[in-house]
């Protein structure tokens, strides 16, 4: 099944043509990631000024989002405030994610929430959530509340479109591995013995320094995700409107939970635009395990 078809008969009007803007434009800034990153100045310099790769893409995003009427604003880890538009819908997202990735040709991402309620606000007010990685294949995972989809970009004649390749994704029962970002030595006391545990009952780690890319690992394998509270940043880095709360909800909708150490993320109330929390999101018996093991009670 195509995209549009899927979004014709699964999603309300305006979610799914904020969805398929947000598709048509995640070939686009695949398409230009060797140009706009700087790649290729090396190999084919041509003596204009490009943009940086991440403000090609929020660039990309927000124009068009902004295109389909549908969206009231459009916030951005690239931007101070958020661009206002015409239609109902909040829109947080992080354009490009992983970004210092490009180098080394590991995963890239885009992540994106859509809000029914004026930014900055908490997780309980998404109605919907999307991710794009672009790894070896370019995939979009989606939720609207009922289940995760996910497509991919396959060739359909002289141009690239989005098909359906798994539907309704669940967590596997058993986990298998874990990611941890952030350098070892500033990890809290707490996420150190919580991390040896996993190692203890033979998780395996996996981490390739992207959210999408890490979070793919533990949608397909079951596990952990964490970027932790550490002693230098115990907030967290991840931010909570772009980052963290779309990705619980997909997860969420797997079958999975998502914490932030004390709770759900999708209680997090952000004071701002660019708020951060720990994030811990996997299969929901581990996260809650670890909950259990902050509060001193496991």
């Amino acid at each position: 099944m195509k995209l549009d078809e899927f979004l014709r008969l699964n999603a309300p009007e305006d979610l799914a043509a904020l969805t398929s803007s947000i598709a048509t434009a995640s070939l686009t800034v695949w398409e230009n990631i060797p140009r706009k990153s700087g790649v290729l100045e090396a190999v084919n310099p041509s003596g204009e000024v490009q943009k940086a790769i991440d403000v090609f893409s929020n660039d990309e995003f927000a124009e068009a989002i902004l295109s389909t009427g549908a969206a009231g604003e459009v916030a951005s880890e690239e931007m101070s405030d958020a661009m206002k538009g015409k239609g109902k819908i909040g829109v947080a997202m992080d354009p490009l994610d992983g970004s210092s990735n490009v180098e080394t040709n590991n995963p890239l991402g885009s992540i994106f929430g859509f809000y029914n309620k004026p930014l900055p606000c908490s997780g309980r007010s998404l109605v919907g959530a999307v991710y794009v990685t672009y790894g070896n294949m370019i995939t979009l995972t989606l939720t609207y509340g009922k289940g995760v989809h996910r497509f991919a970009a396959v060739k359909d004649g002289p141009t690239l479109g989005f098909e359906l390749t798994g539907i309704d994704l669940k967590l596997p029962e058993k986990p298998e591995v874990y990611g941890v970002g952030g350098a070892k030595k500033d990890w809290t006391p707490r996420v150190r013995r919580f991390v040896d545990s996993l190692e203890e009952r033979g998780m395996r780690i996996r981490y390739c320094g992207t959210f999408v890319g890490d979070y793919n690992q533990v949608l397909a394998r079951g596990g952990i995700f964490s970027y932790p509270e550490t002693t230098v940043k115990p907030r967290g880095k991840l931010r909570v409107l772009f980052e963290t709360a779309p990705m619980a909800f997909i997860n969420e909708q797997a079958g999975g939970y998502a914490s932030s150490g004390g709770g759900s993320i999708l209680d997090v109330e952000p004071d701002s635009l660019s708020a951060t929390s720990p994030v811990y999101i996997g299969s929901a018996g581990l996260v809650r395990e670890l909950e259990s093991v902050f509060s001193g009670t496991g």
